[in-house]
C-alpha cells in the first residue's frame, strides 16, 4: 500500500489537535482509502507490518456494515431457550454523555464443538443497528464523539439473574465483525484496534459492565492472601 494512503488513514483514525475535518469528507476519504486494501486476499493483508494491519483493520471496521458482523457466544453449558432472545448494546461517548442503543441479535446457527464440547452460538445484528452505527461513526469522523466501543459488544439478556447465570457457565465471546478474518478472541480483536491505548485497556479490564470471560485480553491474576501475608513477615 502507498505510504500516502496510510498517512491519510492515520490522520483520520487518530484525533489531531490542529485542524477540523468535516465528517462526510472524512468518511468518503476513509472509504476510498480502504478499497484497495480490501481487494487484497486476507493472506496478503496479514503479511504487512503490524502497525499497517492495525490501521487498515480499524479502517475496515469503521466503514463496515453492522449487519455483516458476526458474534459468537461460546459456553460450556447450553443456553437452551435463552439462545434466541439475546440483544446487544452499541454505545459511544459524545461530550460527557454516553449515547447507547439496544438492538436485537439474530441467532444464525448453533452447534456443539466436538474438540471442546462447548456450545457455540453464532449471532448477527438486526438491520436497525446500522443507522445507529452510521450516525456514531459520522460523529467520530467529524471529531464530535468518541468511537463506538467495539470491545464492549456482547450478547445480553433481559434478566440480570439470567446474565449472572450465563457468566457462571464459563462463557466467552468471539468477534468476527470483519468475517474475512474469522472469529477472534476478545484479546486478539482488541489488539487489532489502532485507537486503544494503555488507559483504554486498563479501564476495560476493570469495568464490570463486560460480563463474559476477559482472560484473553486481561490475563488472569490469582492472589493467595494467606501466602502473601506469610511472605511479608
Amino acid at each position: 500500500m502507498r505510504l500516502r494512503n496510510i498517512l491519510v488513514l492515520v490522520g483520520l483514525l487518530f484525533v489531531g489537535s490542529g485542524c477540523s475535518v468535516i465528517g462526510k469528507v472524512s468518511e468518503a476519504t476513509l472509504e476510498a482509502g480502504t478499497i484497495g486494501w480490501k481487494l487484497q486476499p486476507i493472506s496478503v493483508r496479514k503479511s504487512y507490518p503490524e502497525f499497517i494491519q492495525k490501521v487498515y483493520f480499524t479502517a475496515e471496521l469503521f466503514t463496515s456494515d453492522a449487519t455483516d458482523w458476526e458474534i459468537y457466544l461460546v459456553s460450556k453449558k447450553p443456553l437452551e431457550a435463552l439462545s434466541d432472545s439475546a440483544y446487544i448494546e452499541l454505545s459511544y461517548q459524545r461530550d460527557e454523555e454516553m449515547v447507547a442503543g439496544q438492538f436485537p441479535l439474530i441467532l444464525v446457527s448453533q452447534h456443539t464443538e466436538s474438540s471442546t464440547a462447548a456450545y457455540r452460538y453464532k449471532y448477527k445484528l438486526a438491520k436497525q443497528a446500522q443507522e445507529f452505527f452510521s450516525e456514531g461513526m459520522l460523529l467520530r469522523l467529524s471529531r464530535r464523539a468518541k468511537t463506538i466501543r467495539f470491545n464492549y459488544l456482547q450478547p445480553l439478556f433481559d434478566s440480570p439473574v439470567v446474565e449472572h447465570g450465563i457468566t457462571s457457565l464459563d462463557a466467552h465471546v468471539e468477534y468476527a465483525l470483519l468475517p474475512d478474518y474469522g472469529p477472534l478472541s476478545l484479546g486478539d480483536f482488541m489488539r487489532k484496534l489502532s485507537y486503544l491505548d494503555d488507559d483504554d485497556w486498563v479501564k476495560f479490564c476493570s469495568d464490570p459492565h463486560y460480563i463474559y470471560d476477559k482472560t484473553s485480553a486481561c490475563g488472569e491474576v490469582s492472589i493467595n492472601e494467606q501466602e502473601d501475608s506469610l511472605n511479608s513477615l
